[in-house]
């Protein structure tokens, strides 16, 4: 599934942050600042649901300190994620980066195949973008060639959370904690006057998208573009992204949108047997 992918992440940025590091006492020490990264990595992806603090430090022999500063840059960029008891585990990112060495380019052809069959059933454009921290990214967009106005989305491009159709799909399947957090670090800023910029509403935006399988984008990211959406997990039921259909507002109407959700919720359970 190579080309499910995007080509960037935020790891290169940790791995090269220092060349040379030294321990407490400023004295060199013998692993890069990469081969750190990878022990803490290779300690955090071992078998157990979940790892304390005091068990990487003594699986990686490490300091403490230095587990701490690099788990704290991990779970930042999503390569670990910390719970409310305060242990880490794999996190999305790491998760997704494993999927992308492992997919083949069998089933990338046919997770392509079915989101163009979808795109042919709506005759609008679908996206497909997977949870990058607090993004979503951009991993296969098939074109709707016969509308009037091309879509400026690319594959690789970054979208919000809060305002996008994808990203509110995500939203909704994250526990309350952890859409909080995420009001608190991106402030919620505001795209067009339909977007919401208050935690309370998008937790009740949450809860009405749960309930009905899907979430709406009424020019709440872009004026004049309406999108539907919905969240998209693997086989171990692990939050992914979500898949999207987008129209243009004047065009189509929220209720002929909405009424592609059968076609959109099937597309979505087909391509989470691929994922």
């Amino acid at each position: 599934m190579h080309n499910l992918w995007p080509q960037e992440d935020k790891m290169s940025a940790t791995l090269i942050d220092e060349s040379h590091t030294s321990d407490e006492a400023g004295e060199p020490t013998k692993d890069s600042a990469a081969r750190k990264l990878l022990r803490v990595l290779e300690a955090v992806s071992n078998p157990g649901e979940t790892h304390r603090l005091s068990d990487l430090v003594k699986e990686t022999g490490l300091s403490k300190t230095s587990v701490f500063r690099l788990l704290s840059e991990l779970v930042d960029d999503g390569y670990v994620s910390r719970t409310a008891e305060g242990a880490y585990a794999p996190g999305r990112a790491l998760r997704l980066l494993g999927l992308r060495l492992t997919a083949s380019t069998e089933d990338s052809d046919r997770v392509r195949t079915r989101l163009q069959r979808l795109q042919q059933d709506v005759h609008s454009t679908i996206h497909f973008a997977l949870r990058t921290g607090d993004w979503a990214t951009y991993v296969e967009k098939i074109e709707d060639t016969a509308q009037p106005i091309r879509m400026a989305s690319r594959v690789g491009a970054q979208i919000p959370l809060h305002s996008t159709a994808i990203g509110k799909a995500v939203l909704a399947y994250l526990p309350e904690s952890e859409v909080r957090r995420y009001a608190v670090n991106t402030g919620l800023p505001r795209r067009t006057d339909n977007t919401i910029t208050d935690v309370t509403r998008l937790l009740a935006d949450g809860e009405l998208v749960r309930n009905r399988g899907y979430s709406i984008d009424d020019e709440e990211n872009e004026e004049h573009i309406r999108c539907m959406a919905t969240p998209v997990f693997d086989t171990r039921h692990n939050l992914l992204g979500g898949i999207g259909i987008t129209t243009i507002a004047p065009l189509v109407t929220q209720a002929k949108l909405e009424s592609y959700a059968p076609l959109l919720l099937t597309a979505a359970r087909d391509i989470m047997s691929l994922v």
